[in-house]
């Protein structure tokens, strides 16, 4: 089980199998996070093998306490026998169920969020919504709390970005200087063709590796 700060909320990423001994496990953490003013909670059982009833059930009341506290359980699942599992037991009409994780975060959320996560050795930075002047400053602290510490290799999956402002290209300059005085590297992947053609027009291609696709910048 992964836990991935949301800035809103939480992602709890869950592997193996969800069966009767693996649920105390996600029940413990679930209680802590709704304990700790979570409010929204994203739970991806896509990435599970296998989804049992006493699953089901730790889902749902885990969804009924978010409820009570005014809050709200949000389920990820692409195609596969745990989405068809999750329908058969009618979650959608008590749950948000949305495929990736990049879709529930948008359709959850209508403000910026910054979704930070490890993949293939590298701190992956995904952006969503509009970077304008009251947003940049979350992607730039969430890049600094990375390349402060000792991280190789940055990459900011710009994929869901609808806007990119002025504000926004500074804070990435000030995240490619950050990234290059700790000798680490930042690459920037996926930006949609707009938002490509201001990186170009502000000359970031000539600062920084821009990839059309994050598994290219997982490669480089």
């Amino acid at each position: 089980m992964v836990q991935t700060d949301l800035g809103d909320g939480q992602l709890l990423t869950l592997t193996g199998r969800l069966d009767a001994q693996a649920v105390t496990v996600l029940e413990q953490r679930c209680a802590r996070l709704i304990e700790s003013q979570t409010r929204t909670l994203m739970i991806n059982v896509g990435t599970l093998d296998y989804l049992s009833s006493p699953g089901l059930r730790s889902l749902l009341i885990t969804g009924k306490s978010l409820q009570k506290q005014s809050g709200k359980l949000v389920l990820v699942a692409g195609a596969g026998p745990v989405r068809q599992i999750i329908e058969l037991a009618g979650f959608g009409k008590i749950f948000p169920v949305y495929a990736t994780v990049d879709e529930a975060v948008k359709q959850t959320t209508a403000k910026s969020q910054v979704l930070h996560t490890k993949e293939c050795g590298a701190d992956v930075l995904t952006v969503f919504g509009r970077v304008d002047a009251e947003r940049a400053p979350d992607l730039e602290k969430a890049g600094r709390s990375i390349l402060e510490k000792d991280y190789l290799k940055l990459i900011i999956n710009l994929g869901a970005v609808q806007y990119l402002s002025s504000a926004g290209l500074c804070a990435l300059l000030n995240l490619a200087k950050l990234a290059k005085a700790r000798q680490s590297r930042m690459i920037l992947c996926g930006p949609a063709p707009a938002v490509l053609q201001v990186l170009k027009l502000s000359g970031f291609d000539k600062i920084l590796p821009i990839s059309e696709e994050l598994s290219e910048a997982l490669a480089l």
